[in-house]
């Protein structure tokens, strides 16, 4: 199951209907998983965090694939964000261990590469919601695309065999 699932369906729910934060108390609240109930307050907290940083308005964000070989990989930003008038966006990162840094690169070249053209003058970004941290790609990296096609390739001859 994916845990972080229901805080991310408020987030995105929240700036769909155009309200205000503050809806976010009301969903932490009625939080009955213990676990839950112990890590969601540090994800809001840091997520309004995230919004005190610029002029925030919501638009849906395109969806797309990467199809590399037989393997084709959906590529799903959760937030369509004008940030002070530039459009992003964003894939948000739940978990409580650091972020790395190649994990980031290579979902933005994911990004960039199935998305690149939808959204004119957008800014692929990663946000690390807990700490409010928003990463964002300075130039794709062609050989990582390279390196995915070979991830890919491997992965497709593999599951073939099986």
């Amino acid at each position: 199951t994916d845990f972080y699932k229901q805080v991310r369906e408020a987030i995105v729910d929240m700036h769909k209907k155009g309200v205000s934060d503050k809806v976010l108390d009301p969903f932490l609240h009625a939080q009955t998983d213990e676990r839950r109930r112990r890590i969601y307050p540090s994800i809001i907290e840091g997520y309004r965090k995230f919004l005190a940083s610029g002029r925030i308005s919501w638009f849906a964000p395109p969806v797309g694939t990467y199809a590399v070989g037989g393997v084709e990989i959906n590529v799903n930003p959760e937030l369509g964000l004008n940030i002070d008038g530039t459009p992003h966006l964003i894939k948000m990162y739940f978990r409580g261990e650091p972020l790395a840094s190649k994990r980031v690169s290579v979902v933005l070249n994911l990004m960039t590469s199935s998305l690149g053209t939808t959204v004119p003058g957008a800014v692929f970004a990663m946000l690390d919601v807990r700490k409010a941290r928003l990463h964002t790609l300075k130039t794709p990296n062609p050989r990582l695309n390279l390196l995915l096609r070979g991830e890919a390739a491997s992965f497709s001859t593999i599951y073939a065999a099986l």
